[in-house]
């Protein structure tokens, strides 16, 4: 059954915005899931920082489609539950003006300052993720049984 709630791009920004980790699932000759700190922009693209010898980077680089959940682990499970699930592809970023962008917003949404994490130090470890659909669990906000939560689609 489909839910009748509305997901809005802004109350996935708002969610985004209160959280710094994410899990990021990838397939390579298995799957895999790796906890990786990540940034987003005003059209939901998220970013992050990996090495490209790391197994969820070679993954990526292989088979660019991913999942992705975030949800605070302190929540109290006698609680309304909150979470963030999604699925997308992911890409490596290439050529400086674009690597520049996700790094400033990266350091700008987790607080980084540190000095030596320049453009020339992100080139090849940093990624973007392009949603392709987006379900929140908001047991305030939605009134819906588990699994009819509304989900946005995006091209």
């Amino acid at each position: 059954m489909k839910s009748k709630e509305i997901l809005t791009k802004q109350m996935i920004l708002d969610f985004l915005s209160r959280h710094k980790l994410m899990a990021v699932a990838t397939y390579g000759e298995h799957p895999w899931i790796a906890t990786v700190y990540y940034a987003f922009d005003k059209n939901l693209n998220i970013y992050f920082l990996s090495s490209p010898t790391t197994l969820h980077a070679k993954n990526i680089l292989k088979n660019p489609k991913v999942a992705i959940a975030i949800a605070g682990s302190d929540q109290n499970i006698n609680k309304p539950k909150r979470g963030l699930q999604l699925y997308g592809n992911a890409k490596q970023i290439s050529g400086f003006e674009k690597v520049k962008y996700a790094l400033r917003l990266w350091k700008i949404n987790l607080g980084v300052v540190d000095p030596a994490l320049t453009v020339k130090a992100a080139t090849e470890s940093m990624f973007k993720i392009t949603p392709k659909r987006i379900k929140l669990f908001d047991q305030k906000l939605f009134k819906v049984p588990d699994g009819e939560e509304p989900v946005l689609e995006l091209r």
